[in-house]
């Protein structure tokens, strides 16, 4: 069975590795360097190069940069209660502890474009969401996986000027699907890292701290757009917190996933506001339940599209302050399978909004989720609360201190039909996110 696994993989493979040369063929263009979360270097940066709270380490640090290391350390804590509404009052402070370890092989005198990626978290302490408000959003991004874990073991490529790359190893869907930059501000997990709404309804979509065997293929057939394609390791039980992300095997069953974006100015000699546009369709083979027959399907899909579009600039040229606006829509259609068919965010983001703190970040967004008619049906006649929707508001700012080395952000959010049932009262959370680079 493994063995006939591993096959569907390869397979998956062939088929995406064709396309993304055809989508190269179409126009051969010089592209420059860029960061692996974005098209291009954005003007309005939600997340500067960060300093360092212990500066250089002694030293050590840039020793290790100049040598082809570069370490990333860093803690984010999520500390909130909810003062009204919910299941009952409470408050929780779960953090995580992260290091990241970036090698250029080519300053280790190894292949000129590659680099090898390895990273790993400590999480701890409980959920709020989860155990005082009972909502489906939940209010802290820190929150899951709350053990050590072992994330990325990978090995990324660049290759023809950085127009076409590969990444292959134990990643993330979430590192390089389905993400804006814009999304990153917000504690909320129905925002950060990636629109929450996938998850619901594929148990194969992977996200930080969970890594899983898998391999993409990315090309840039022009400086504006990219074409890329993904197959992973699907399997559920990478998330269990005691295998601590070194479950190595492969028991499937298959996820893949496409997506291709498309930008709006942003290069050298560009003067409009950029905008970064992405759509995506993705394919789970698990086997799922039907919500009105006994019976189970195999595979389940979707697709999205998100954004992120610059609309005010604040300074002149080559300012990063700015206002813009973000949103999302991920539509998986078969309600008999698909707890939550319909989920949407927005938000409005600013940079910089006072001249004297240009680095500080401000955003109000909305997240909502629907979920399935069929479902709604199945519960009614179990006798269990009917879930219909989900909506979370939030209000958050970014205070940025010793050269953006430490943040502190006040957070608000307000929790409309926790659970989606009707049967909780509408929660306020508040609190602040506090987060470290070292």
């Amino acid at each position: 069975m493994r063995i006939r696994r591993m096959n569907y993989y390869f397979i998956a493979l062939l088929v995406l590795l064709p396309g993304v040369y055809v989508a190269r063929a179409a126009e051969t263009a010089q592209v420059a360097p860029r960061d692996t979360r974005a098209l291009a270097s954005t003007p309005f940066q939600l997340i500067p190069p960060s300093g360092h709270l212990l500066g250089e380490w002694g030293g050590m640090r840039t020793w290790l940069e100049d040598h082809g290391v570069t370490p990333t350390l860093s803690l984010v804590i999520d500390a909130l209660g909810n003062p009204k509404g919910g299941e009952q009052k409470g408050f929780t402070a779960p953090g995580n502890l992260g290091l990241d370890l970036l090698f250029d092989l080519e300053k280790l005198h190894g292949p000129k474009g590659g680099s090898f990626e390895l990273s790993m978290s400590q999480r701890w302490a409980n959920s709020l969401s989860e155990e005082h408000i009972g909502n489906v959003f939940t209010v802290q991004q820190v929150y899951g996986g709350q053990t050590f874990h072992l994330i990325d073991v990978a090995y990324r490529q660049k290759l023809l000027d950085d127009s076409l790359e590969f990444r292959l190893g134990r990643i993330a869907t979430g590192d390089d699907f389905l993400v804006s930059q814009y999304n990153y501000l917000f504690v909320q997990n129905g925002f950060d890292g990636n629109p929450v709404g996938i998850f619901f309804n594929s148990p194969g979509m992977t996200a930080y701290p969970n890594a899983t065997w898998g391999g993409l293929v990315k090309a840039r057939p022009t400086e504006r757009t990219y074409v890329m394609g993904g197959v992973y390791n699907g399997d559920e039980d990478i998330r269990r917190n005691k295998e601590h992300g070194m479950d190595f095997s492969m028991n499937g069953p298959l996820f893949a996933i496409m997506e291709t974006g498309f930008q709006v100015n942003g290069l050298p000699g560009d003067q409009g506001l950029l905008g970064n546009y992405k759509a995506g369709i993705w394919y789970d083979n698990h086997q799922y339940p039907e919500f009105n027959s006994p019976n189970q399907k195999r595979g389940n899909w979707g697709f999205y599209g998100l954004f992120d579009q610059l609309l005010v600039p604040f300074g002149g040229q080559g300012s990063n302050r700015g206002f813009g606006v973000t949103g999302s829509v991920l539509i998986s259609p078969d309600e008999n399978i698909s707890q939550m068919p319909y989920f949407f965010t927005a938000g409005l983001v600013a940079r910089g909004i006072f001249k004297s703190r240009p680095t500080d970040v401000a955003g109000i967004g909305v997240v909502y989720g629907h979920f399935s008619d069929d479902l709604r049906e199945s519960q009614r006649r179990e006798q269990v609360g009917a879930q219909r929707s989900e909506t979370v508001y939030e209000l958050t700012y970014r205070f940025n201190f010793l050269d953006d080395a430490l943040f502190l952000q006040p957070d608000l959010q307000y929790i409309n039909r926790p659970g989606g049932t009707g049967q909780i009262s509408d929660a306020l959370a508040c609190g602040a996110q506090i987060g470290v680079n070292f």
